[in-house]
């Protein structure tokens, strides 16, 4: 897979502070000459107990090392809860490297510290490098990659990088006044830190903040538009309870959108009492050139079924813990990415599907739909579980319905003769996936014009364990208890009502739904590796994971596409 190259600045800045540093490190243990100019470089011995000590020794105990890489820690936690994988991945990088690394160092090098260093707690164990300049380096950049990949403005990145270097400089200061190092160990702390932060960076895909980047983007913003250049619109539409922070998505979406050319964005907000069907036709009615989608997996089923037939690609930005579409069509679970492919990536045309509940109520679906168990597991799945663990939560919940009664079931597909069962599982399938990440039915293709069921039917514990092992395993053996179909249409009958569920979300009940494939109804925006025709869920799903586990993907260069991210 092509993976976005990482700026030649960013790898020259890389390969600048690794040399710097191996050379100052080499110059600390084998130039004899150091030691004499450290020693004349050496502040004033300060007076234990006098005001500029105790100031000093508050300010290095408030910039100790474990605080600083804690509080990267926290802003780590801040990304994950705001999809921003590959930035946590980044800040947990830049924690093992620039905690353990300098540790590692000390113990390398085993360099003393100056005699008249302030006997206090942070200034104890070996000097070289400076732990405290490590950890304020990389805390200060790991701050300026959060507000580049935030798109927070020019003028607040600005101020936060003059900022920075107050800060990094006052650090320095009071390593120096207190005599904790040598000059060379604050150089060396320096240097190290700022190699651990960048390395990390581009290692985990993040953009590395540089200063010239405040030029480009000024001149960027002050270029003039073209009088012959072609207006295109995008509509985002946005569920405020699934997206933690709307201020910064909002954005970031503006930012990405206005420095591709996109003018004239419209927000449009979900409510609670209508989960994106005024908001999508809105949409349909300006004639939006795109369509982005952030929420779970209800409001991006009514986006789905709101666009389908017209043609408006649709970008799906995931924001909520299934994510089940998302998943199955190789979509990366990284916000930022997502936003990438959806702006970059290429137009995929996949099934939708129209669902009949009890001969009068039509819905849609772009996943699954299912009667029974698993409708009940959707609906008992606790919310703030839901929150604190993600999918586990959807264990819980099977664990809590596993007595669950079994329907007896009439299927017809296509116009076959009907199959009776009694059923505890029945799931009409699009794709493959469940939450959980649950192969229910791996093979499962998107864009086949064909609608996949499965009829479990265990009755006792060792049973289930059967079935499940065949379901995961994708056995194919001959199962009494599993039968699997495949068709363009498909009703089900139950003998009594029970719950039904669309793409994650329990709907109501039922005795009756028939489903039926719209062959090729909605085009979705994916990455360039997932626009495969006739790709299973399985081999897009690890399209999108290993986006989101290792880089976005180079969306626009060399791929024949033309501004809009559509073939050309």
């Amino acid at each position: 897979m092509l993976r976005r190259t990482p700026a030649l600045s960013a790898l020259s800045v890389a390969v600048l502070l690794g040399v710097a540093f191996v050379v100052w490190t080499g110059v600390v243990l084998a130039l004899p000459a150091l030691p004499r100019v450290d020693r004349a470089l050496l502040a004033p011995a300060l007076t234990p107990g006098s005001a500029l000590s105790q100031i000093s020794a508050a300010f290095a105990l408030l910039t100790y090392p474990g605080l600083v890489f804690a509080a990267v820690a926290g802003l780590a936690v801040w990304a994950w809860q705001r999809r921003l994988r590959q930035l946590t991945a980044a800040l947990v990088l830049m924690i093992v490297l620039g905690w353990g690394g300098y540790g590692l160092l000390k113990l390398v090098v085993r360099r003393a510290r100056p005699e008249r260093a302030l006997d206090v707690l942070t200034a104890q164990g070996y000097a070289y490098p400076s732990g405290h300049m490590t950890a304020v380096v990389c805390a200060t950049i790991a701050v300026g990659a959060a507000m580049a990949v935030t798109r927070q403005p020019v003028r607040k990145r600005f101020a936060w990088q003059v900022g920075a270097i107050a800060i990094v400089a006052a650090v320095a200061l009071d390593r120096w006044v207190t005599s904790a190092h040598w000059v060379s160990d604050v150089v060396g702390g320096v240097l190290y830190g700022g190699l651990v932060a960048t390395v990390s960076l581009i290692v985990a895909g993040v953009h590395v903040p540089l200063p010239h980047d405040f030029v480009t983007e000024i001149v960027r913003a002050r270029a003039p538009v073209p009088e012959d250049q072609v207006v295109r619109r995008a509509a985002v539409i946005y569920n405020p309870v699934k997206v933690v922070d709307w201020v910064t998505f909002r954005r970031q979406v503006d930012y990405e959108l206005r420095s591709r050319g996109w003018q004239r964005t419209i927000f449009l907000e979900t409510t609670p009492e209508d989960p994106g069907h005024a908001m999508t036709a809105q949409a349909v009615r300006e004639g939006v050139d795109l369509v982005l989608g952030a929420g779970g997996d209800g409001t991006i089923r009514v986006i789905c079924s709101g666009l389908a037939g017209t043609g408006i690609p649709f970008g799906l930005i995931p924001a909520g813990t299934g994510n089940l579409l998302a998943k199955n069509i190789g979509i990366p679970l990284d916000a930022a990415l997502a936003l990438d492919v959806a702006l970059d990536g290429v137009d995929k045309p996949i099934d939708l599907v129209a669902v009949t509940v009890d001969s009068h109520t039509r819905h849609h679906f772009a996943v699954m739909a299912g009667i029974g168990i698993d409708a009940a597991i959707m609906d008992g799945t606790n919310a703030d579980l839901k929150k604190a663990v993600g999918s586990a939560a959807y264990f819980v919940s099977a664990a809590q319905h596993a007595n669950h009664e079994a329907l007896r079931t009439r299927i017809r597909v296509d116009d076959a003769d009907p199959v009776e069962r009694l059923a505890h599982v029945i799931v009409i399938g699009n794709v493959g996936f469940l939450q959980g990440n649950l192969p229910l039915i791996p093979d499962a293709r998107p864009d086949d014009g064909l609608l996949d069921v499965l009829i479990a039917s265990p009755v006792t514990f060792r049973d289930w364990a059967r079935v499940v092992t065949r379901v995961v395993t994708r056995q194919r053996r001959d199962d009494a208890q599993l039968d699997r179909y495949t068709g363009r249409k498909v009703t089900i009958t139950v003998d009594r009502r029970d719950a039904f569920q669309l793409d994650g979300d329990t709907v109501g009940e039922c005795r009756t739904m028939t489903a039926e494939v719209q062959p090729g109804a909605l085009v979705v925006r994916v990455p360039r590796d997932a626009a495969t025709p006739r790709a299973t869920s399985t081999e897009l799903a690890e399209v999108g994971a290993e986006l989101t586990g290792s880089g976005a993907a180079d969306l626009r260069a060399g791929d024949g596409r033309g501004p809009a991210g559509t073939a050309g």
